[in-house]
């Protein structure tokens, strides 16, 4: 470990203060260009060097008092020390920067789309209990110390009513020094809960958890309740109907626990808004990676649509809200999968929103495929571009691009980008 006096010259793409040195690149925690401070450098497990501000020397030009009191502890907002021009200018210069790299030139840039704090209607707080004394909150950076979180200025303030209602009932159902996740989804005007990791002294939501979790049920700010084991285990009904209805357009789907859905309802419009208008006014569609049909539910306005998506549950979901609409859902493991070219014969357009890591075989299909239309939605500007020059390599043009900003104060942005052979 050492210390050194470095200036700031770049802010990266995970946000760290990029000081070049004559031994490489230093990544600092919450600085910015224009910084000149005295730090404390160490080599992390990968290599990398790393180092905490000791003292600000000069502060930058483009940093601002952070708004949040929990911002020192929290480590969810990464960002919320610069200020609002040169976020935003940023933002959109990293989406420009990504696409460099791939040699994509997007005809043009619509305005980007910035969705203000206290927005955000899905959240994932952690929960620990430590000589009888319950933590819950949001994880410090780079740590597994759990800071005890009871206000956000990201998250809609109904989250914070339902994580104050679920605090108290956890001090006996919490497994000493095991954590909990608590995940909570506002619904329209409902919510739900799920719990996941060890709870109760069996380590499972037994009917003495049920009992236990009862009040925050019958409080009513809660429409359901939920426990898994882990991330990738069954979801089992704890309390509630169980029917959490989600409109997405005319097409009300039954939302399966825990089900994906965009961070924001302003978000999810703006996203929206972008796909409907680069789509023909009527056609054959196909909407990849669906999840529970953000898309695919507007899309009918244009035409039939052919829902793909991995989840069984969301599948069953879109299968059940069809009824009478030109909607059929198929379940396909897009990556290892994806639609070839004989699949996409007939269809006008073709929308697909991956996870960030994108589609890299599914774009290469896409790419010599003879669909008029494409529309990419993204969450991670740099699986997007390499997408993109697949797709531009095979002979579509970056139409338009516009970025959609939902996550405030964090280095995400979301994408959409319109490609036309």
């Amino acid at each position: 470990m050492a210390f050194a006096d470095i200036t700031i010259q770049q802010l990266g793409p995970m946000g760290d203060g990029i000081h070049f040195g004559p031994r490489g690149r230093v990544f600092v925690d919450r600085a910015l260009p224009g910084d000149r401070v005295k730090a404390k450098i160490r080599r992390d497990e990968q290599g990398v060097s790393r180092a905490e501000v000791v003292t600000m020397v000069r502060p930058s030009p483009f940093r601002q008092v952070a708004p949040c009191a929990h911002y020192d502890r929290c480590g969810n907002c990464t960002l919320q020390h610069l200020n609002e021009k040169f976020y935003r200018d940023w933002k959109v210069e990293m989406v420009r920067e990504a696409l460099q790299r791939n040699r994509v030139t997007a005809r043009r840039l619509l305005p980007p789309v910035f969705v203000p704090g206290q927005t955000r209607r899905r959240a994932t707080f952690s929960a620990v209990k430590s000589k009888g004394e319950v933590t819950m909150g949001y994880y410090r950076r780079r740590s597994r110390q759990i800071a005890d979180i009871n206000t956000c200025l990201v998250a809609d303030p109904r989250i914070l009513t339902i994580r104050d209602a679920v605090k108290p009932l956890l001090g006996w159902l919490l497994v000493e020094g095991e954590p909990l996740d608590v995940f909570i989804q506002l619904v329209g005007d409902l919510a739900e809960v799920v719990l996941t990791g060890p709870i109760g002294e069996t380590g499972e939501a037994d009917k003495f958890v049920v009992e236990g979790l009862r009040p925050l049920f019958t409080s009513k700010l809660v429409e359901r309740l939920s426990w898994r084991a882990n991330e990738d285990g069954a979801v089992h009904g704890l309390l509630g109907s169980g029917q959490l209805m989600a409109r997405f357009g005319a097409l009300k789907v039954p939302l399966p626990p825990a089900a994906f859905l965009q961070p924001t309802r302003e978000g999810e419009q703006a996203l929206v808004k972008a796909v409907m208008e680069a789509l023909p006014a009527k056609g054959t569609f196909a909407d990849l990676f669906s999840g529970c049909g953000t898309f695919s539910g507007p899309m009918l306005t244009k035409g039939p649509v052919d829902a793909y998506e991995t989840s069984p549950a969301a599948v069953r979901a879109l299968g059940k809200a069809a009824g009478k609409f030109p909607l059929r859902a198929f379940r396909r493991d897009l990556f290892k999968q994806p639609l070839r070219k004989e699949d996409l014969r007939g269809y006008d357009a073709v929308v697909f929103d991956p996870p960030r890591a994108g589609c890299e075989r599914q774009a290469e299909a896409l790419a010599y495929s003879r669909v008029p239309t494409l529309v990419a939605v993204s969450c991670n500007p740099a699986t997007f571009a390499r997408d993109a020059k697949t797709l531009c390599d095979g002979g579509y043009k970056l139409n338009s691009l516009q970025l959609v900003d939902q996550f405030v104060w964090s280095h995400h942005v979301e994408v959409v980008g319109v490609f036309t052979k």
